[in-house]
């Protein structure tokens, strides 16, 4: 296991470890000791997939930046594209949308789109 991967548990380890402790002790908000929970939980949860995806091989080259980066960039483009159908909702008055739901409604997206473009053209071998 790499040093980098060896802290992010520890840290991942010790926010899970603060966050029970503060709930049970009853300190502070407990919607923080539920962040910090959630937040180690899924560090944890990431580092397994990457530790069993990639073993003991390399987890970047040139050909897996290369499409990562045409995903984000599809990615960024079809955030762009829902941004102006956002505005245009909310200017043509179809729906009333806070500044919360529109952060939320892009941050999703984002993270879909990004995943989505990147596992596709990993999937598919390159990009045309």
């Amino acid at each position: 296991m790499d040093n980098r991967y060896k802290y992010s548990l520890y840290a991942a380890i010790a926010a899970v470890v603060i966050g029970i402790m503060a709930s049970i002790l009853q300190v502070g908000d407990e919607e923080i000791s539920n962040i910090l929970i959630n937040i180690g939980v899924a560090i944890i949860a990431v580092l397994l997939v990457r530790l069993r995806r990639t073993g003991n091989l390399p987890e970047k080259d040139e050909r897996t930046k290369k499409l990562g980066a045409y995903g984000l960039s599809y990615s960024w483009f079809i955030t762009f594209l829902a941004l102006n159908l956002l505005f245009w909702i909310d200017r043509l008055h179809f729906a009333q949308l806070s500044v919360s739901t529109v952060i939320f409604i892009l941050f999703i997206l984002m993270l879909v789109t990004a995943k989505g473009f990147q596992w596709h053209f990993l999937s598919k071998g390159d990009v045309d």
